[in-house]
């Protein structure tokens, strides 16, 4: 089945406490009871691509999202009660297939998902080869400094301190650490040794992209094939993921009604 590469981002996840994020977004020192707990959307660009936040759970927890053996993958998610004193959301960097195209890749169209694995699988070593996960405080990494220590975390797994650098790719770190610089100039109190990044949210978008017919949304040389959805390469969460899988059932059932 023909599949091609495509532009996806990865990245790490920071956590505040909520308290931090309730007296930025509120301008108050203690949230008033009857306000949900605040939440922030962020995106900026740097070198000509996005550092953006991306699945901000107010009230949340990070979870350990691995779906294979020697990888450390971290996601996050909001009880209902929006009830957890601490705040995280994925901050992720752009990244185009172009940038990262070396000679051997040329005519791989996985190049992106292996690349991908790669950092997973550097976050796995870096957190003991367990699911630990590494983790900084957020001005120790803008700053390159080590953290001595680390802030309490929602990761049940637990967080082991270590240098982001040394986990993420250059292109993606730089760009993280000048995306946070701008990011504490736009709310106030969000850079803050108080916060701690962990490593590594890298499941925000597919790699790749199994190609569709623009109109009957069938694959380009498979028939009776509908790629769909996030692994598909045609959405980027729950939402669009179930709108696109909708529009694809109106195109089957097209198909079948026209018959």
């Amino acid at each position: 089945v023909r599949i091609e590469r495509k532009d996806f981002a990865l990245g790490v996840r920071i956590e505040h406490p909520q308290s931090i994020i309730d007296a930025a977004m509120y301008h108050c020192a203690v949230r008033d009871p009857y306000l949900p707990p605040a939440s922030y959307s962020l995106v900026q660009q740097v070198n000509g691509l996005g550092v953006y936040s991306f699945c901000m759970c107010p009230g949340g927890i990070i979870a350990p999202c691995a779906t294979a053996p020697d990888e450390v993958v971290t996601n996050g998610w909001s009880p209902s009660k929006r009830n957890n004193p601490f705040a995280n959301s994925g901050i992720v960097v752009g990244l185009s297939p172009n940038e990262l195209q070396r000679d051997t890749d040329r005519n791989d169209p996985r190049a992106s998902m292996h690349y991908q694995h790669a950092v997973e699988q550097a976050a796995w070593r870096a957190g003991g080869m367990r699911q630990s996960a590494p983790a900084q405080r957020m001005d120790d990494f803008i700053n390159g400094r080590v953290s001595r220590d680390l802030p309490a975390c929602s990761y049940q797994p637990g967080i082991v301190p270590y240098a982001m650098d040394e986990v993420l790719p250059p292109e993606v770190a730089g760009r993280l650490r000048e995306g946070l610089k701008e990011f504490g100039k736009k709310i106030r109190g969000y850079r803050t040794n108080e916060a701690v990044v962990v490593a590594v949210e890298s499941r925000t978008s597919s790699p790749v992209r199994i190609p569709r017919d623009r109109d009957t949304l069938e694959h380009v040389e498979v028939a009776g094939l509908y790629p769909c959805g996030e692994g598909a390469g045609y959405a980027g969460g729950i939402v669009s993921a179930a709108m696109d899988g909708q529009r694809v059932a109106d195109r089957v059932a097209l198909r079948y009604a026209e018959r």
